[in-house]
């Protein structure tokens, strides 16, 4: 029997298994033809019982679990096993990932486990400590269509602070202004531009998911504080201008801006007009 076949047997373990990215990675390795294991708040198999038995383990929990979990089943990880986990946040679980026996492979899908990894979305790979094993699962990412992207722990953290943490940061005070304003979202959109409207949807894409995630992302990453001081200092700048009336100043900041961005606002208008197209035409 050759050694893929024999991997086909191997029996995938995933810790979290009831949550949306945990059964998305216990299909992914069932379409692979993997036996799966499962184990969860509640569940009779134990997560120290699923790692002793499972060649694969996943470990897709809250990022506030991950490191009680990582604990719970470093002794019963052998040295020819694999572990993935799913975290948003990597740098807070590196060092004891080093110390355990086995292969460790870190992810983070850039895309939601309810619409599913389709062709040309993003998965960050962190080989945290690669091999085989590792090597073998990131062949069955591309497979499925994704392209992965490679990084270490620590760039992962600091582009995620601003890929994640800003952005998400942003939408959220957004919408808590709107509501020290009184201001009612659903009763703008007939006069809104397709613009705001796509600004606006995804506000509340955001606000219709897990408080707490959103929280930890926050909190975990610890290149976020100094990401939300940036952006406290700008906002001052730009506000005190508006403020002032200031209007040279702001043209001159914003100038200024348009300059060291300029090829990436090109793209970025050429694709915002093909959302918004979309947008109009849905």
């Amino acid at each position: 029997m050759s050694e893929g076949k024999q991997r086909d047997k191997e029996r995938v373990g995933v810790i979290g298994g009831c949550g949306a990215f945990g059964q998305w990675m216990a299909q992914f390795f069932e379409r692979a033809g993997h036996p799966i294991s499962l184990s969860d708040k509640g569940s009779e198999l134990s997560n120290s019982d699923l790692a002793r038995s499972c060649k694969i383990v996943v470990v897709a929990v809250p990022i506030s679990a991950t490191q009680d979990v990582l604990r719970e089943i470093a002794s019963c990880i052998d040295s020819q096993s694999l572990l993935i986990d799913l975290t948003s946040v990597k740098l807070p679980f590196l060092q004891l990932q080093q110390q355990l026996p086995c292969e460790v492979l870190s992810l983070h899908p850039m895309f939601s486990p309810k619409l599913g990894a389709h062709r040309g979305q993003s998965c960050v790979v962190c080989r945290v400590k690669a091999g085989e094993q590792s090597g073998y699962v990131e062949q069955l990412l591309e497979t499925e269509g994704l392209t992965l992207v490679s990084m270490d722990s620590d760039t992962h953290d600091q582009m995620m602070a601003v890929v994640q943490g800003l952005t998400h940061f942003q939408a959220i005070a957004a919408a808590h202004c709107m509501r020290a304003l009184g201001f009612d979202p659903g009763a703008s959109i007939p006069s809104a531009s397709p613009v705001y409207r796509l600004r606006l949807s995804m506000i509340g894409r955001i606000l219709a998911q897990d408080a707490r995630l959103y929280a930890e992302i926050q909190t975990y990453n610890p290149y976020v504080a100094q990401v939300l001081t940036a952006l406290e200092q700008s906002s001052a700048l730009l506000s005190a201008m508006v403020k002032a009336k200031d209007i040279e100043g702001f043209v001159e900041e914003f100038e200024d801006i348009q300059s060291a961005f300029a090829d990436f606002t090109r793209e970025a208008f050429e694709e915002s007009d093909r959302l918004i197209r979309v947008l109009a035409e849905g």
